[in-house]
């Protein structure tokens, strides 16, 4: 990561953490180095779901499963090319979005604990998978796509972002009809 945009993650960090009571900041730590360290026996499986049979929104696909636990998990590359993000790059495709979000909290949107949500991926199990999975519980894509539409209104995006604004639109009235879960 360059120096510059290591130092907007890290305003964006600062800024974040400041709204947040020490207790708050102790259970996301703690969260964070509970999925870091699990041991691959420990990680939650899919029960549910397959690339076979994606989530349909409006006009977008997006891998999804049910875990074990109950959680539903959206896929991190299904995810991002869900509101029209490239998920190429190699290991920097999967940073992408964080990246995204992090930026626009440098530029002062509020986006609560998105960027932390997004940086801390859920490590899971599926059939078919040959390494773990990476995903996000599936309410994260209403609020992403609440962050990119106010970034939009407040002009935040460049001309190359315009489009992540469209899509989130597109999908923003989709879950207005049939919701998300």
């Amino acid at each position: 990561m360059s120096k510059k945009k290591s130092a907007l993650a890290v305003r964006g960090g600062d800024a974040r953490a400041a709204k947040l009571s020490p207790d708050e900041r102790k259970e996301i730590a703690k969260a964070a180095a509970e999925a870091r360290w699990a041991k691959p026996t420990a990680l939650p499986k899919a029960a549910f779901g397959s690339r076979d049979k994606p989530l349909k929104i409006a006009e977008t696909e997006i891998p999804c499963y049910v875990l074990d636990d109950g959680r539903r998990v959206l896929v991190q590359r299904g995810l991002q090319s869900g509101i029209g993000m490239s998920t190429s790059g190699g290991t920097g495709g999967a940073h992408r979005l964080a990246q995204f979000i992090e930026a626009l909290v440098a530029k002062g949107l509020d986006v609560g604990d998105l960027a932390l949500r997004i940086r801390n991926p859920i490590v899971f199990r599926a059939e078919g998978f040959g390494k773990p999975g990476y995903g996000y519980e599936a309410t994260i894509l209403p609020d992403i796509c609440d962050a990119v539409l106010e970034a939009d209104k407040k002009a935040l995006l460049n001309v190359t972002q315009r489009h992540y604004a469209e899509q989130c639109g597109i999908l923003a009235k989709a879950f207005a009809r049939v919701g998300i879960i």
